[in-house]
């Protein structure tokens, strides 16, 4: 006899116990920030650290927009001269502008602001931002118990990708993470244009939707994506109207430009702090050999069948199916890619929720084998960069890839479940 589905999570720690680790996570976190801050000696001289980030890059977009010289928003010397005018011993910039002219109208109002207080305020914004997306996403899909919601809260604001390389990298990967909890909270809701709509921000990073859309596609959500169209043509068409055209041209030339440099050129981007398959196999003795090339094709190309079938096989699966169906996607984009920077490893959080609540509908069962996969899933960035660096294997990218492995497992299981109680006819 099967026992009933049970309402409580199956946790070996108590909510409290885990709790207090996250707490302690964010106090230690803190604390560290606070000495390198105050350039401690106590604190490594790296720059996987440097308090700001980016931001000065999005920063002096705002004002090149301000200034009426959005025609120029992707000149690097323009944007050199304004980062030193800001930050007088500020080193030369990577690279110019990545985003599209609509990111630099965001950044409008903060860059009318003095350069310290807008960086504060960005600084305030960002997991303001954060614990939004949280809330959505556990009022959707749970969990509903007050403390353990709390677990899932401060559990999402110590995660590494947030703290270290979101926050204090002062990065906009909440801009994606903001627009994914939404378009899956109106799709709980029977909302799917909406739902389209919200998930039209992720233009914002073409990359983030690279699986989203295909997935949309084969499991027949056509109204989706009639809201992702809607709303990447009105983003274009802004875009277009406040910026005009050469800005958005310009946009479409850097984007093109960085996806043939991401493949071919060596040495454009930090290796050790990117999780994708393609960083993954650039660290690698031989990566970049005929080789690797040909086992880096077999493995992607085995990873995107194995998706196709599923997304083939649950169009008509139950609710349970498809939050998994949309976990391991969300999982997978960021392992089948060409640019995953750690920073958008944040999406991994709503997988992580949808999961969760996949698990809870089917009355707990897999949960044996979810639950520590989470955990390797969590702990793993916080000493993914100094494997890297030391063992030139980028364990996160293997751990993610486990972690999309067995949401596909657990999502072809109750498909083939499904589809055993239909009569045949």
């Amino acid at each position: 006899m099967i026992p009933p589905p049970s309402t409580r999570s199956p946790i070996a720690l108590s909510t409290r116990e885990l709790l207090i680790a996250c707490i302690s996570v964010l106090i230690v976190f803190t604390i560290g920030v606070g000495l390198k801050a105050s350039g401690s000696r106590w604190t490594a001289a790296t720059d996987a650290w440097r308090l700001g980030g980016d931001f000065v890059e999005l920063y002096t977009a705002g004002r090149v927009v301000n200034e009426g010289r959005a025609d120029q928003l992707y000149d690097l010397a323009l944007e050199e001269q304004i980062s030193r005018e800001l930050v007088p011993r500020a080193g030369p910039l990577r690279r110019a502008f990545a985003y599209p002219p609509f990111v630099a109208m965001l950044f409008q109002p903060l860059a009318a602001l003095p350069y310290s207080l807008a960086f504060i305020v960005f600084s305030v914004a960002t997991p303001i931002v954060f614990l939004g997306a949280l809330v959505l996403l556990t009022g959707s899909f749970g969990p509903r118990a007050g403390d353990e919601r709390a677990l899932a809260m401060l559990a999402g604001l110590s995660f590494f990708p947030f703290l270290g390389y979101t926050w204090l990298g002062a990065q906009i990967s909440v801009i994606g993470l903001a627009a994914v909890a939404l378009g899956l909270s109106e799709e709980n809701g029977g909302r799917p244009f909406t739902s389209g709509l919200a998930l039209s921000m992720c233009f914002y990073k073409p990359s983030l939707i690279i699986l989203i859309v295909p997935m949309l596609a084969a499991t027949g959500s056509l109204r989706q994506l009639a809201g992702m169209a809607t709303g990447g043509a009105a983003l274009a068409l802004l875009c277009v109207a406040y910026t005009g055209i050469p800005s958005t041209l310009a946009f479409v030339d850097k984007l093109l430009g960085t996806v043939s440099r991401s493949v071919s050129t060596e040495g454009l981007f930090n290796a050790y702090r990117y999780v994708d398959l393609n960083a993954f196999f650039r660290l690698l003795p031989y990566g970049r050999s005929t080789v690797g090339y040909i086992v880096l094709a077999v493995v992607a190309s085995a990873a995107v069948a194995a998706l196709v079938r599923l997304w083939v096989r649950s169009r008509n699966g139950s609710r349970t199916v498809r939050l998994l169906v949309w976990a391991a996607t969300l999982t997978f984009s960021l392992v089948l890619n060409i640019y995953t920077p750690f920073y958008d490893t944040i999406l991994v959080v709503p997988a992580a929720v949808l999961a969760v609540a996949a698990i809870r509908e089917a009355g707990w069962q897999g949960w044996n084998r979810l639950a520590p996969m989470l955990v390797v899933v969590y702990i793993t960035p916080w000493i993914a960069e100094f494997c890297a660096r030391t063992f030139r294997v980028q364990i996160y990218t293997l751990v993610l890839g486990a972690f999309g492995m067995l949401l596909l497992r657990e999502a072809a299981t109750r498909t083939a479940a499904t589809s055993r109680t239909i009569p045949q006819v």
